[in-house]
C-alpha cells in the first residue's frame, strides 16, 4: 500500500488525521522531503486536526500556508491521483470536505480496500487529543543530542 493510500484510507475511514500526518510526514522525510504533494497533503489533515479540536485560528492560518504549496505541489498531487482542480476548488468551500477528491481509478483502489481496512480502536476523545497522548521520548532524545553536539561544536570553535 501506498502512503498515500494509506493516508486517503486513515482520512476517510477513521478520520485519523493526525496519523494521516504521520504517514506522510515519514513518507516525506524519506524522499529528502522533496515530493511537495506529500507536504501539502500533510498540511490539509493538520487543519481538519484543528477544526475538530475547534482551533479556528489554526486550521485558519494552515489553510493560508496550505494555499501558497498549491501551486507547486500540484502536479505531485496529480500524480498521486488527487483530481487537483476539485481539491482546489475545496479549498474555498467551508467546512472542509472529508472526503478526498480522487482520479477514478484511485477512487476504485480506495473503495475496494475499504472494506478490509482495519477498524480503529480510538474513541472519539482520544483521536481529537491525540498528539497530547503520544509517545515524545525518541524526539525529545534526539533534540537534547542535537542541542549537546551544538554546544560541543561552539566550544571547540571558541579560542578561549
Amino acid at each position: 500500500m501506498t502512503p498515500f493510500i494509506h493516508y486517503t484510507l486513515l482520512f476517510e475511514c477513521h478520520a485519523d488525521y493526525f496519523e494521516c500526518h504521520e504517514v506522510l510526514e515519514e513518507a516525506w522525510q524519506a524522499d529528502g522531503r522533496r515530493h511537495h504533494g506529500y507536504a501539502a497533503l500533510i498540511q490539509y489533515a493538520v487543519i481538519h486536526y484543528h477544526l475538530r479540536r475547534d482551533n479556528l485560528i489554526g486550521a485558519k492560518k494552515s489553510l493560508r500556508l496550505l494555499r501558497r504549496k498549491i501551486d507547486i505541489a500540484s502536479p505531485y498531487l496529480h500524480e498521486l491521483g488527487l483530481d487537483v482542480d476539485s481539491f482546489v476548488a475545496q479549498l474555498d468551500e467551508w467546512p472542509l470536505h472529508t472526503k478526498l477528491p480522487l482520479q477514478q481509478d484511485v477512487r476504485d483502489t480506495v473503495e475496494s480496500l475499504k472494506p478490509t481496512f482495519p477498524s480503529t480502536d480510538l474513541s472519539f476523545e482520544q483521536l481529537v487529543h491525540k498528539h497530547l497522548h503520544r509517545d515524545r521520548s525518541e524526539v525529545i532524545t534526539e533534540r537534547e543530542l542535537a542541542l549537546l553536539e551544538r554546544q560541543r561544536t561552539r566550544n571547540s570553535a571558541s579560542p578561549y
